[in-house]
């Protein structure tokens, strides 16, 4: 109604949404960066999120107003200031093409990706979560760069899952016998990448 007492509800309620959010940003960058930690990583590839908003080109105005509201920029640089804080470098991967490109045999089409966000490769037929296909693809980017352009001290590497290791060459090591990637229900943000 504009009254002042609504007008001091809404700031009181918008301050305590700000803080949640906020907590929830510190808490998933802390447990992704002791993840990092404990599988002894020293870097942590995350999408480059630049322009992300523009590149959206959804017309649906209640989903552009849900874009605007989320906290990429808040969420990567929380990763990086906790990563730099245990000697782990945190690198921008160019996102081109990672989800509809298959992690386990590449290949790459628009048909892999379903709209409600599930992946299957239509060649191999490897079928896993889409944002988790996805980040495995973000990984493996940064681990096959060429020489010149790769990090230092990335050296041959290879990416820390939940359920396992995988190395440039595309091998998939499980932690265990009763782990199987195929199984699994990891859905990683950002992938990380060990020494």
């Amino acid at each position: 109604k504009g009254t002042r007492s609504a007008k001091q509800v809404l700031r009181r309620l918008s301050g305590r949404e700000n803080r949640f959010v906020l907590n929830r940003l510190h808490t998933i960058s802390r447990r992704i960066v002791e993840e990092a930690d404990t599988h002894d990583c020293s870097y942590i590839a995350v999408e480059r999120l630049t322009h992300i908003r523009e590149r959206m080109n959804n017309r649906n105005d209640q989903v552009k107003r849900q874009m605007h509201n989320w906290a990429f920029r808040e969420l990567q640089e929380m990763l990086a200031y906790k990563a730099s804080e245990y000697g782990i470098r945190v690198e921008q991967i160019p996102p081109a093409f990672t989800s509809q490109t298959c992690s386990k045999c590449d290949h790459q089409s628009s048909t892999n990706r379903s709209s409600d966000g599930w992946f299957e490769c239509n060649d191999c037929g490897y079928s896993v979560d889409g944002d988790y296909n996805a980040a495995k693809n973000i990984g493996l980017k940064l681990l096959t760069l060429p020489e010149g352009k790769r990090p230092s001290g990335l050296g041959d590497g290879h990416l820390a899952l939940k359920s396992g290791t995988l190395n440039g060459n595309g091998d998939y090591t499980a932690y265990d016998a009763s782990s199987s990637d195929r199984e699994s229900t990891d859905k990683p943000a950002t992938s990380v990448v060990g020494r």
